[in-house]
């Protein structure tokens, strides 16, 4: 198989405005889903004396770190869960004569760096000086396998650039607790990382670790065995076993090194220790009687696959285009595959935020592998049903009868926010959940999962909302209201019934009623224990649902008094101030009309229909000078609601600058780790607001509104049991049936029906 390299598909290090260490080893990392891997200093290793955060990142392998606080009332979590920072696998040590690089300071400059997003390869070339002048270029190729999630490969070539001298290699991996010199004041990162214990295993042919937690108790087991001109297996002065080879290294000639790491699952501790062996066959099988390059075909093969189905084709915008699949091949790299592991907030490029999951998996990122991947997006939301019993048991100990709730911040569904007022209060989460299990079911039409587990969830968020909320008269009518909570926008905190809150649970409240006939008289209804009253108690609070309106303005409040808030004029901050987060009291944020990031808008961007124009421009034009977008989910929100109310300019202003997040820096902390919500919501801002789709694929609506500077934009999406590839125009749109037995959509008006007897069609708009 041989794969053509294009550029419009690299990253490639001289096109970066920024050069910063850190910066860039977030935006060269490598990842499968499984682990991840940042793109460090190669000689770093275990020595602080170099800048860099090196790391080996696990999705779900975390630690218990206990949460300090200063008054600690009943309820508040007593451990954060933090993300494993494992021994770098970049991690080489070199000597030259009798210069060593894990001893003295050998000078590693970054000639260069490549990252190809069609095969996952990595290639970069250091320029290294020794203290007594020698220079050599070091020259690394690796990837994070996406067929084979164990595997981890890299390959260096050594070339002496003025000298003939005595070269030894040594790998070798003796560490855990990764060494770093960074330091973050910055609140929205959590550098916390976890404690291991490393145990190498004696008696395999090549070495053999076990990795276990001192307080979660997890393991996990990793092994590798590496090729080259007389590399040998051997056990260095410290009795740990590794790789090494010596030979003569001459002016302007190369020496290649490979090696294979097949990196295991995360177990619980009892179970990693007694069948470590067991395991370890397993791993060595992933990576034995194979080669560097027959595991990167093999996973090049998957990213063609991903390609083929997922790539958005921009004509006329390079700049955008290039960050889009930049965006794309992050989310792929960053997706937990195992139906036990969802996706970071930071992904797997780094410790930011802990390794955490946040509501931007459901309501930012699953959309796209909804459309692109539904295979993919299953494994996904799984991984909120195999954490439903521990919600259920949060919902018991926070005082109510039943339901569930689902915390915040998690790894492993107990929550671990230690700031509840914009945490655990953002409640919002159930219902973001049941809100992506009927998105998910509407577009594919998976009756095995809305059966078996997705109805389930639906039913028992909606009952800890029952709980929740509560009758009230409100303007001497009879409501359902929904008190104490926090929304989107963390800059309002505990407020009465907000808008996007109430929406959310009241459309989680329909979904219960709208699913109650299909399972009525089943074993899960009676497992359940659904009876009609509970269901008409459910069907009153969803009609009676109180969602805060002004009346003088005619817009949706975000929350009952939010009217009463004085406006903070963001004209008069200055710009070194933002984001304001990191220079206001939460107080002094709380008790004004500011806004973190969209709420109300959000609402309007997931619920389109049943509003005019009129209506939804009202609220754009009284949230947008409000918003300081301080958060990286907020833009592409508002490009999507500009777009549909025909501010186009607009639109594409906030899509432009959401789109770049991470390859600009913009938000100053990608040094921690790409902004993976940030990366979906850019998706979003193409499908839902450029592309014009309404997201209900019963009724599949397209009206597309394209940026001037676009000619058009193209990709593919599963309806059903279809595929189809649209190509949209300044004035029409083409589409294709693909494969599948086809369904109706509406385009700008227009129902098409696509089969296989007419596959195609073509609509102006």
């Amino acid at each position: 198989m041989r794969i053509e390299q294009r550029p419009e598909f690299q990253i490639h290090l001289q096109n970066l405005k920024s050069k910063e260490q850190l910066y860039l080893e977030t935006i060269f990392s490598v990842a499968n889903g499984h682990f991840g891997v940042r793109d460090s200093n190669p000689l770093q290793g275990n020595n602080p004396n170099y800048r860099g955060t090196p790391g080996l990142f696990i999705n779900g392998f975390y630690d218990y770190y206990e949460i300090q606080y200063g008054e600690k009332y009943t309820g508040y979590p007593v451990n954060d869960q933090v993300i494993n920072r494992l021994c770098d696998p970049r991690y080489i040590r070199i000597k030259i004569g009798d210069e060593d690089s894990s001893v003295n300071y050998f000078k590693v400059d970054t000639v260069d760096k490549n990252m190809d997003m069609q095969t996952g390869m990595l290639h970069e070339i250091f320029s290294v000086t020794t203290p007594q002048g020698k220079i050599f270029n070091l020259i690394v190729e690796s990837f994070a396998s996406v067929e084979a999630a164990n595997v981890y490969g890299i390959k260096y070539g050594i070339v002496p650039i003025n000298f003939d001298d005595e070269v030894e290699v040594i790998k070798v991996h003796d560490y855990v607790n990764q060494k770093t010199s960074s330091t973050v004041s910055d609140v929205r990162v959590n550098e916390s990382q976890g404690h291991l214990q490393l145990d190498f295993l004696d008696g395999y042919e090549q070495p053999s670790y076990l990795l276990t937690t001192y307080k979660s108790q997890q393991g996990s087991l990793l092994t590798f065995n590496g090729s080259g001109p007389k590399l040998t297996y051997f056990k260095d002065e410290n009795n740990h076993w590794g790789y090494h080879a010596t030979y003569f290294g001459k002016k302007g000639t190369q020496k290649e090194f490979e090696f294979l790491f097949s990196i295991g699952a995360v177990y619980p501790l009892v179970n990693a220790q007694m069948y470590a062996d067991q395991y370890l066959v397993k791993l060595n099988e992933d990576i034995k009687n194979t080669s560097f390059k027959s595991e990167l075909m093999a996973s090049a093969q998957v990213w063609q696959t991903f390609w083929l189905h997922s790539d958005v084709e921009i004509d006329g915008d390079p700049e955008v285009q290039l960050s889009l699949r930049f965006n794309l091949f992050e989310l792929y790299q960053s997706a937990g595959k195992d139906s036990h592991t969802s996706i970071p907030a930071k992904g797997l490029s780094g410790n930011g935020y802990g390794g955490h999951y946040f509501w931007d998996t459901e309501i930012f990122m699953l959309p796209f592998f909804i459309y692109t991947n539904p295979e993919l997006a299953k494994k996904i939301l799984m991984y909120r049903y195999e954490t439903l019993s521990v919600a259920e048991q949060q919902s018991t100990q926070f005082g109510f009868k039943g339901g569930a709730m689902y915390p915040w911040r998690s790894i492993n569904g107990v929550e671990a926010s230690a700031y509840w007022p914009a945490g655990t209060a953002q409640i919002h989460i159930d219902a973001d959940i049941a809100y992506a299990i009927e998105q998910y079911y509407e577009v594919t039409g998976d009756d095995d999962f809305l059966d078996n587990y997705g109805y389930e969830i639906i039913v028992e968020t909606a009952r800890f909302y029952m709980e929740w909320g509560n009758f009230a008269k409100i303007n001497d009518q009879r409501r359902f209201v929904i008190n104490r909570v926090t929304g989107p926008d963390e800059y309002s905190a505990v407020v009465d019934n907000n808008y996007f809150t109430n929406k959310m649970v009241k459309f989680n409240f329909r979904m219960v009623q709208k699913y109650a006939k299909r399972f009525e008289n089943t074993e899960l209804s009676k497992r359940l224990g659904l009876s009609p009253k509970e269901l008409n108690r459910i069907k009153e609070a969803a009609d009676l649902m109180y969602l805060p309106f002004d009346n003088e303005k005619k817009v949706k409040l975000q929350d009952q008094n939010f009217k009463q808030m004085n406006k903070l004029d963001l004209s008069k901050i200055d710009n070194n101030d933002f984001p304001l987060l990191l220079h206001y009291h939460p107080l002094m944020l709380y008790r004004s009309q500011v806004n973190k990031q969209a709420d109300t808008i959000l609402a309007d961007v997931l619920f389109p229909s049943g509003y005019s124009e009129d209506e939804l421009m009202r609220d754009f034009d009284f949230y947008e000078p409000i918003t300081t977008h301080d958060s990286s989910l907020s833009q592409a929100v508002f490009a999507i609601a500009a777009a549909r109310v025909g501010k186009q300019d607009q639109s594409y202003n906030f899509f432009s600058q959401a789109i770049q997040t991470d390859i600009l820096n913009s938000h100053h902390n990608t040094a921690n780790g790409i902004h993976a919500g940030s990366l979906g919501a850019a998706w979003e801002g193409v499908f839902y607001g450029f592309a014009g789709v309404i997201n209900n694929a019963g009724t599949f609506t397209m009206n597309p509104k394209l940026p001037a500077r676009w000619n058009s934009v193209k990709f593919r999406i599963f309806l059903y049991d279809s595929e189809y590839i649209f190509t949209i125009y300044e004035h029409e749109v083409h589409v294709s049936l693909l494969s599948g037995t086809g369904t109706t959509i509406t385009i700008a008006g227009a129902k098409c029906d696509l089969d296989n007897e007419s596959p195609e069609q073509v609509v102006k708009y």
